[in-house]
């Protein structure tokens, strides 16, 4: 359902808060949508109001979880049913293009009630394309996320609800390919505001920009070099011991960048980032930053996809100066049979909280198999087992989900 109009952020963007359950439901053919569809009769087809593509689709879905609140001992296991009801509205092709999404996820537990909860998304694209090697894109977004249990400085108290996020911001990219030289200039602003009172102290608002220039070598294939910068200002710009909070990132990368039409498609690069704290007595540092996801396609039915990070994280752990993640998956999507798809994947996390000596590595393999009925229709079952390693044993544990659920478009 989703279009590819729809402005991607980096890398760096998706990583710079706390994990989060976005308010988003998976489209029939999304086990894997780097194959899907080979087959014209199961391709979507929205309705046509005027001039206007609207679609909508929806997913509910039942999940069974061994270790609810991510802990490391007398774990609790529950069942619980999500819906997610979606709508998409967009224009047809032009040199201005539009495209607006609005969805909501309700989920609700059998037993463990405070793991009930409402999230939401609201987004618009505009994009501006008067030639096909030129183009201008923004979005707006209004989104209401619940965090992640397990992930990295997520709520583990069963008593609370796991914490919800408000963020609203704007993305902006210019990109022009000329027949040789790729200029790429990618801006974010995102205000994140934690609706608990008891969580103003993870309140900022966060500034990216990159800017790629890029020499072709061959038809797909482009070198690249990268400049980027990452600011984050928080409401609460001082530690309760008076110490200033504010910090900025930046770096410069190398890499290389494939274009759509050939066995490899996307982009990896590596280089250097430089953590600068406005707070004097907390030193800065220097790592290795890498951004990147890439697709190689060996035949017309499999795809498989690695994704990489390496690079400076928003933090909030108390005694933490700063907070570096490192995030590899490899995946492999299959089309079995013309209705029937899979994927199975194995992702790895480190974290590392700067000045406190604490490690945490959680490794996690997942399985997915998809059969779609119609057009209109699918169902999909699924697990996923994850185990954290760290050096604070109250942060470790493992975690096994089993869930089935049922797709719909229209």
């Amino acid at each position: 359902m989703r279009g590819a109009i729809a402005l991607a952020a980096p890398v760096p963007f998706l990583l710079a808060v706390p994990q989060q359950a976005l308010a988003q439901a998976r489209d029939i053919g999304s086990t894997a949508s780097a194959v899907y569809p080979n087959d014209k009769a199961y391709r979507e087809l929205p309705m046509r109001l005027g001039s206007l593509n609207v679609s909508l689709g929806g997913e509910a879905r039942v999940e069974y979880d061994t270790n609810v609140y991510a802990t490391p001992s007398n774990a609790r296991d529950d069942v619980h049913l999500e819906l997610t009801p979606e709508l998409q509205v967009s224009t047809g092709q032009g040199t201005l293009t539009g495209q607006a999404h609005a969805a909501a996820t309700v989920r609700r537990f059998a037993n463990l009630k405070t793991e009930n909860t409402e999230a939401w998304s609201l987004d618009g694209t505009l994009r501006w394309s008067p030639y096909a090697t030129t183009s201008l894109t923004g979005r707006a977004f209004w989104n209401r996320t619940v965090e992640e249990r397990g992930s990295p400085e997520s709520r583990q108290d069963p008593n609370s609800g796991p914490r919800e996020i408000d963020s609203l911001g704007a993305d902006l990219r210019f990109r022009h390919m000329a027949r040789r030289i790729l200029f790429d200039l990618q801006g974010n602003f995102t205000k994140f505001d934690a609706v608990s009172r008891a969580d103003d102290n993870r309140d900022f608002n966060g500034m990216n920009g990159v800017a790629t220039v890029g020499w072709r070598v061959t038809g797909i294939t482009s070198v690249t070099a990268s400049a980027f910068i990452a600011r984050r200002d928080f409401r609460q710009e001082f530690t309760p011991t008076g110490e200033k909070r504010n910090t900025t990132t930046w770096g410069g990368r190398l890499g290389v960048e494939f274009e759509p039409g050939g066995v490899l498609q996307g982009n990896l690069s590596a280089g250097v980032f430089r953590f600068s704290p406005d707070e004097k007595t907390i030193p800065g540092r220097t790592g290795l930053s890498v951004s990147g996801s890439l697709t190689y396609r060996p035949r017309e039915r499999t795809a498989i996809m690695l994704d990489a990070f390496n690079g400076d994280v928003a933090t909030f752990r108390s005694g933490a100066q700063g907070r570096t993640d490192t995030t590899l998956k490899l995946s492999v999507q299959q089309e079995i049979r013309h209705n029937l798809f899979a994927t199975v994947a194995a992702g790895y996390r480190r974290t590392r909280y700067v000045g406190t000596g604490v490690k945490e590595q959680t490794p996690t393999v997942q399985g997915e198999v998809e059969y779609v009925v119609s057009r209109n229709m699918s169902v999909a079952g699924y697990a996923i087992f994850g185990k954290r390693n760290s050096d604070d044993a109250s942060q470790e544990f493992d975690r096994l989900k089993l869930g089935a659920s049922f797709r719909l478009r229209f």
